[in-house]
């Protein structure tokens, strides 16, 4: 029972090579709601899995060294892979696996479960945003590859403006809540760790000029198209400063 659970978790909060399958569950789905709502809830189901275990790791011990490996490891690889990708979906998702592996760190350390539920929120939220806006941007362009058609701030200034602001926080941005996860994670690591979690945001920089370059840079050269409208892109902003506010109550910082 114990070992089902683990694997759930290990499919849910996603560790190599069960993380293929998060992915291609994923993917499945539509574009849009569906996947938006899919990596809200299935890294729930990955918490709920690890809490019914009432199990965590000691890392000074021989099991934990390898666990802790496994998931540095784990979160390294999706953010390489998200370095060639050009679809903004797949691009969303391999990011937020990366970041969601690093939950197992935070469990094993022996957070308690509402700070871990937080953890996790700090990925899958901003994941979330990206592909319900990979949606609209599949409406407007056909589909969500970027590259494509550069310039898109020219003709879709709402929407690439959204788009900024979530790559933003799903980037562990400093302030929003993956930046103070990022550095819980950092805190909960001995230091012999910590030079294999150091490569990890330099990635996640290196994908965010990947993704800035090819959404804010060149001519568009596309037909006319509608920008998102004032009031979906109100949500977002409302959801983002909300997901900042709770960011900056939880850490303290100049409150």
């Amino acid at each position: 029972m114990i070992l089902a659970l683990w694997l759930l978790a290990a499919f849910a909060l996603p560790l190599f090579p069960m993380g293929w399958l998060f992915n291609r569950v994923l993917a499945s789905l539509p574009v849009g709601w569906p996947q938006a709502l899919a990596v809200l809830l299935i890294p729930q189901l990955g918490v709920a899995a690890l809490r019914a275990t009432h199990e965590g790791w000691d890392l000074p011990s021989q099991w934990a060294f390898y666990g802790a490996l496994w998931v540095l490891l784990s979160a390294l690889f999706y953010a390489f892979r998200a370095l060639s990708a050009r679809e903004l979906g797949i691009w969303t998702r391999l990011l937020a696996s990366s970041g969601l592996a690093l939950t197992w760190l935070d469990w094993g350390s022996g957070a308690t479960w509402p700070a871990t539920e937080v953890f996790v929120l700090s990925w899958s939220l901003p994941a979330a945003l990206l592909l319900l806006l990979a949606g609209a941007l599949t409406r407007r362009l056909g589909g969500a590859y970027l590259g494509l058609q550069g310039g898109l701030v020219a003709v879709l200034p709402r929407l690439t403006a959204s788009l900024t602001m979530c790559a933003l926080a799903l980037l562990a941005t400093p302030l929003f809540p993956g930046f103070f996860a990022l550095l819980r994670a950092f805190d909960r690591l001995p230091l012999a760790f910590v030079p294999l979690l150091m490569p990890l945001p330099l990635l996640w920089g290196w994908a965010a000029g990947r993704f800035f370059q090819d959404l804010l840079f060149g001519a568009y050269r596309g037909e006319p198209v509608t920008d998102l409208g004032r009031g979906p892109a109100l949500l977002i902003g409302i959801a983002l400063a909300a997901f900042l506010f709770v960011s900056l109550l939880g850490s303290g910082v100049g409150l």
